[in-house]
């Protein structure tokens, strides 16, 4: 029974975290928050990360001195877990978009690279290969050698093993990224 009352004490103590916020401090730590949100999306010098860090901690002190009823230990672990679960959302959020390639077409990446978006000079274009098929000369696991028209290439399975000397097929290429999947014959089957 303690524990329960324990935790609904907690839950009293998240809920005046957020009633009893006067507007300095909020504004403070809802800038802060932007300012840190705008530095984790375009990465720069660091002046937005270093004063909405600032402006987040002002705005978590001030609300702390300035706590009237409960107890502001607790308060303060409440406020720094939002505050951190926030920044948390932001980071997963800009890491989904840079694992998608949204924030590949932004100015700031685009303009920071020494890379063209398409191929560079130095860069083969395997495209050709898209359909064609060949014997494998290593087992693939899922990386290995494929012959294709008395050529070598260095491949990855679209599975997970394909044995020596089977027949494959590339299915897609990316950049000099060759994928291929075991050759059906459906003539055969």
């Amino acid at each position: 029974m303690a524990i329960l009352a324990q935790g609904l004490t907690f839950w009293q103590e998240v809920a005046l975290v957020f009633t009893e916020i006067g507007w300095i401090p909020a504004i403070c730590i809802i800038l802060g928050l932007i300012f840190i949100i705008v530095e984790i999306f375009q990465p720069g010098f660091g002046f937005f990360g270093i004063c909405g860090g600032i402006l987040v901690a002002v705005g978590i002190a001030v609300r702390m001195y300035y706590s009237g009823a409960g107890n502001p230990i607790i308060q303060l672990i409440v406020m720094v877990g939002v505050v951190a679960l926030i920044l948390l959302i932001a980071l997963a959020i800009m890491l989904i978009s840079i694992k998608m390639g949204w924030l590949s077409r932004t100015a700031f990446v685009e303009n920071g690279t020494a890379v063209s978006k398409d191929y560079s000079k130095g860069t083969s274009d395997f495209s050709f290969l898209i359909g064609q098929r060949g014997t494998t000369l290593t087992a693939l696991r899922p990386s290995g050698t494929v012959e294709i028209e008395g050529k070598k290439y260095d491949v990855v399975s679209q599975a997970d093993f394909i044995d020596k000397d089977q027949l494959v097929e590339v299915i897609e290429v990316e950049g000099v990224r060759i994928v291929v999947r075991e050759y059906k014959n459906k003539e055969t089957e």
